[in-house]
């Protein structure tokens, strides 16, 4: 269990009963904050591989048009980060990517979720917490504090859902 499952999570239900298009606009404003989070510029903790997959697909993601063949073409590459930097952190938010556009063009709420959850997981891979890592230590972490805050009160503004 995460800090993101004792404070976010518990929030699934009223989450799934928010709008598609407002699913929409909290998964890519998350998508777009949690890389502030990290504390240090993407080209930085990234290879150029990530960094431009990651700005490719917020552009489309903000583009009127959600065309399957495009987002699949562009995520096609998004499980690619094994021999990259910061391999854990990379994976997450690729995994993030790809579950956004899944639950877009497939309708399903409950993947905006799962996109939520693997943001946080990009956080809590870039703090190098260790190997085990308990829900206090995430705690007393700023950048996971900061994650879970960010996540709180988007929630609350675009779907209404008061933490």
């Amino acid at each position: 269990m995460t800090l993101w499952d004792v404070e976010v999570g518990r929030f699934s239900d009223g989450l799934l009963a928010c709008s598609p298009e407002s699913l929409r606009r909290l998964g890519l404003r998350v998508i777009e904050e949690t890389v502030t989070v990290y504390g240090r510029p993407l080209e930085e903790l990234f290879d150029a591989s990530t960094v431009t997959l990651y700005r490719r697909a917020v552009e489309e993601f903000h583009s009127a048009d959600a065309a399957q063949d495009e987002w699949d073409q562009l995520l096609a590459d998004a499980w690619d980060w094994q021999e990259s930097k910061s391999p854990f952190t990379a994976a997450s938010l690729c995994q993030a990517l790809a579950q956004y556009a899944d639950s877009v063009l497939g309708e399903a709420p409950e993947g905006m979720l799962e996109m939520l959850s693997s943001c946080y997981e990009s956080v809590l891979n870039a703090t190098s917490l260790g190997r085990t890592v308990t829900v206090d230590a995430e705690r007393g972490d700023p950048r996971c504090r900061r994650a879970v805050e960010l996540q709180l009160a988007l929630i609350e503004e675009i779907c209404g859902v008061v933490a």
